[in-house]
């Protein structure tokens, strides 16, 4: 019956034409006007809704055949420099969003003892109150543009992003760059900034796995540059003005150290956007001090009850020929926790997870490796009870010695795999591609695209792993413990075990 009143309704031409349909009684209701076809009508009318679920084998309504598309252009990247040396990258792509970013070059690296603190600061007021906005009307503006927004600091640089249609792009970036450049600095800007920054430090320092990171680098470059800790201490903080946020912009931002970077915004819309917005910014700043690994150990007294270890070791500089290698021997050695919220069989192949994580005594175990303008750390961290610590530092000491005994060529063929998917799906985000060429155009002042650096990962082989471990090894370890950190074995005896 369905079928017959259906046939019915194809048949009377001009309601298909005029784009109606008969209901019960006299009511007209318009339809869809992507329905173009009888059969459309057809489904439409069975349905009474739209979209609708029409079998695999058959087209959607209202849409083009399968063999109509067209092959999606490759990304093109484009950088250009303005005349006071910012920097402006793009990257085309398909689609309606638009990511983009601003990198400040600067981070904790850069802090004195007097501006400490100040890229934490700077986080924090990031989207808040502006000189020529409240907060209220900069969050106000932001949504009336369907924006999304975020900032970051780290210890190498300082990001404010965002993301909205490509439509509003200009309109969303001229707020970013309003937040980065001329943030409101009054005593109520940063009592408010001042709540959060504190909040984010009694987080930081209950999250052990994370502040263990902290304490690894502060040993490793003995407090100073890269050592230098992101969170602003508490006494800091208390003390905080906006004066010594000017104090540590003014010394340490230059348009050299700005970049703009964006994914699917047209170029010259961007470089244009960028003049706008920085073509005014000046100054000259002294080049940043070069980051010196010593390696050591520190021993930080926390909770009861568990310890959380980190033994690393002098990694791969951003621009070092190991980087690469480096990263396929993080994915060789890879890591997790006892429990794997993946199910089953995730990451069994992984040398932490035969060799570590095995032992019912290591909560969890996850490879380090992470990679600076002119440094890097590789190594190894771990958590467990603390009256386990003895063994759970045994376990990490032999599996990052035994990257000495070389690889097999499954072993290193799956290792490569893995880093090349990685790469690849997250290069699937227009977010963290626009953070991609930021940071690449910050480091190495050019873009290589993913293609290209899974060319470079394709071809490493078992004598370049050998040879990133051999070097990585022959540096001074560098050990740090947070927590109940009496059972942690003594610093020689981890130094004599990766021999």
């Amino acid at each position: 019956q369905r079928m017959t009143r259906a046939s019915a309704l194809l048949r009377a031409p001009s309601l298909v034409r005029a784009g109606v349909r008969q209901l019960s009684g006299n009511s007209m209701v318009h339809v869809n006007p992507a329905i173009r076809t009888a059969q459309d009508q057809m489904w439409y009318r069975f349905h009474n809704a739209w979209p609708v679920q029409v079998p695999m084998n058959m087209q959607m309504p209202g849409t083009p055949r399968a063999d109509e598309g067209v092959t999606a252009a490759e990304p093109q990247s484009q950088i250009t420099t303005l005349s006071n040396g910012v920097r402006v990258v793009t990257e085309s792509s398909w689609g309606l969003g638009a990511s983009m970013a601003i990198f400040y070059g600067i981070g904790s690296r850069f802090e004195t003892a007097a501006t400490h603190g100040s890229s934490h600061f700077l986080q924090q007021l990031a989207y808040k109150a502006s000189e020529e906005k409240s907060h209220y009307m900069m969050t106000r503006s932001i949504e009336k543009l369907g924006g999304h927004v975020a900032a970051g600091a780290g210890r190498d640089c300082i990001m404010f992003a965002g993301e909205c249609l490509k439509s509003n792009a200009a309109g969303l970036f001229e707020l970013m760059a309003e937040s980065a450049l001329h943030p409101r600095l009054e005593d109520l800007d940063m009592d408010q900034a001042r709540m959060l920054v504190m909040q984010d430090y009694q987080a930081h320092t209950h999250n052990g796995a994370a502040a263990i990171q902290d304490w690894l680098h502060s040993v490793a470059y003995q407090g100073q540059t890269l050592g230098a800790p992101v969170m602003c201490s508490p006494e800091m903080a208390e003390t905080m003005t906006g004066d010594v946020i000017q104090k540590f912009l003014s010394s340490n931002l230059s348009p050299g150290r700005v970049i703009v970077a964006a994914v699917g915004v047209d170029h010259a819309e961007m470089v244009e956007s960028a003049e706008k917005a920085f073509g005014d910014l000046s100054g000259n700043v002294p080049e940043a001090e070069a980051a010196q690994y010593y390696g050591g150990d520190v021993r930080v007294p926390g909770e009861h009850g568990q310890v959380h270890v980190a033994i690393g070791l002098q990694g791969a500089a951003c621009d070092d020929k190991e980087l690469l290698a480096l990263a396929a021997l993080q994915s060789m050695l890879g890591g997790g926790d006892q429990f794997s919220a993946g199910g089953p069989g995730k990451g069994l192949t992984s040398r932490i997870f035969k060799n570590v994580l095995s032992s019912p005594q290591v909560l969890t175990a996850n490879s380090i490796n992470v990679s600076y303008k002119d440094s890097g750390l590789f190594g190894i961290q771990g958590t467990c009870d603390a009256v386990h610590a003895e063994a759970t530092v045994s376990l990490l000491v032999r599996e990052l010695a035994g990257l000495r005994q070389g690889f097999t060529e499954e072993e290193v063929t799956r290792a490569k795999n893995m880093t090349r998917s990685s790469l690849f799906l997250n290069l699937e985000t227009k977010g963290i591609v626009c953070e991609d060429l930021g940071r690449q155009v910050l480091f190495y002042g050019k873009r290589q695209s993913g293609k290209e650096l899974a060319d470079k990962i394709q071809a490493l082989t078992a004598d370049d792993l050998s040879a990133a471990v051999e070097k990585i090894l022959s540096s001074p370890p560098s050990v740090a413990a947070y927590g109940e950190v009496h059972y942690v074995p003594s610093y020689q005896d981890i130094v004599a075990g990766l021999k």
